[in-house]
């Protein structure tokens, strides 16, 4: 952010050096409790007092703009070289030396204006001694501004890298989402094609329905590619695709239950989640069993969570040299996508793989 092309800073800038420059000079010298010779004499007095405050705010305004100009165009929080410091440590004395050069006679001009009169200026009255040490005085109060301009600089540089960095994980954690979005697995297309290539030759009519549910996973598995979330009535006709195709090769030793809460139809998840975790049913479960067996899809949901169940007839083995890497996926996109708020667990329990998702209500 820019202070200079913010007229609110201007704004606020002017009311602040006005505000501090009074509240510092003028009141304290109100405050000295002097004699005058008449009532008129101490309301010019006064008057004059209030003119001096106003004309040092606005000359001292005027100056910071000189700084500020250099603040922002030169310091750059996290890229903050000793030169560019060094410069404006003599830019600041430079200031200093001629804010005090013009401040004396525009005081004159302020006397001059004002209804106190004198025998002199008040200004020829204060020495070269006396100037000087009004300049710590000054200095003390360009130091305070300066240290505010830095403050709001420094919040503005922190809430910039912030808020880059939050894109940042954003893109990078979009990235690490798509790269594990659920793909048909090239083998199961292979097999599928080849046998509806055999079931061509025995039922042409259901073959050409196969062939129809595999060009809707792979539509599916390209058009869901780009969503993050999907109802789960449209994952379970995945399912039921996917189920249809298996079926060709292990016929009548695959068998599918269904147990859906239809108050869970509308819930968003995570797209091909639940066909991953019925892929890795048949695959690691039913096709090593010589009768077959079942799997089991329950869907149940709570008022904070949406429970998803996929059990299957066999034992828990992971294959020697299997990466596991559909359950790696699941667990990733769940993390990636909840946070700690969704869980996932698979294990054996009564000669039965159970495979558990609980996915949080968002």
């Amino acid at each position: 952010m820019k202070l200079i092309n913010n007229w609110k800073y201007w704004v606020f800038a002017l009311i602040g050096w006005l505000v501090l420059i009074l509240s510092t000079l003028t009141f304290d010298k109100v405050s000295y409790g002097l004699e005058y010779a008449n009532q008129n004499e101490y309301y010019g007095y006064i008057g004059y007092l209030i003119g001096e405050g106003i004309a040092c705010g606005l000359l001292a305004y005027a100056m910071s703009f000189i700084l500020l100009y250099y603040i922002e165009k030169h310091i750059t929080f996290g890229n903050l070289k000793k030169r560019n410091v060094v410069s404006l440590v003599l830019l600041f004395i430079g200031v200093q030396i001629i804010y005090s050069l013009i401040l004396w006679p525009m005081l004159d001009v302020v006397q001059s204006i004002s209804s106190f009169e004198s025998e002199k200026s008040l200004t020829d009255s204060i020495n070269w001694f006396m100037r000087l040490t009004n300049i710590p005085f000054f200095s003390a109060m360009f130091v305070i501004w300066i240290f505010i301009v830095l403050v709001i600089k420094a919040y503005d540089y922190n809430k910039n890298i912030t808020l880059k960095q939050f894109k940042l994980e954003g893109s990078l954690k979009e990235s690490q989402l798509n790269s594990l979005k659920g793909q048909i697995n090239p083998h199961f297309m292979f097999n599928s094609l080849n046998n509806i290539r055999g079931l061509m030759l025995e039922d042409v009519g259901k073959s050409r329905e196969m062939l129809t549910k595999l060009s809707e996973m792979l539509r599916y598995s390209l058009i869901k590619n780009d969503v993050n979330s999907i109802a789960l009535e449209e994952e379970l006709d995945m399912v039921e695709n996917y189920i249809a195709l298996s079926k060709i090769q292990f016929e009548d030793r695959l068998e599918f239950v269904k147990e859906v809460d239809p108050n869970s139809l509308s819930v968003s998840i995570p797209p091909m989640i639940i066909q991953l975790l019925v892929e890795n049913a048949a695959k690691h479960g039913i096709a090593n069993l010589i009768k077959g067996g079942t799997i089991t899809l329950i869907t149940n949901r709570t008022h904070d969570y949406l429970h998803i169940i996929v059990r299957n007839t066999g034992k828990l083995k992971i294959a020697k040299g299997s990466t596991q890497l559909g359950l790696k996926n699941i667990k990733q996109r769940l993390r990636l996508l909840y946070g700690n708020l969704a869980e996932f667990s698979i294990g054996e329990v009564n000669e039965e793989v159970v495979a558990n998702i609980k996915i949080p209500m968002v």
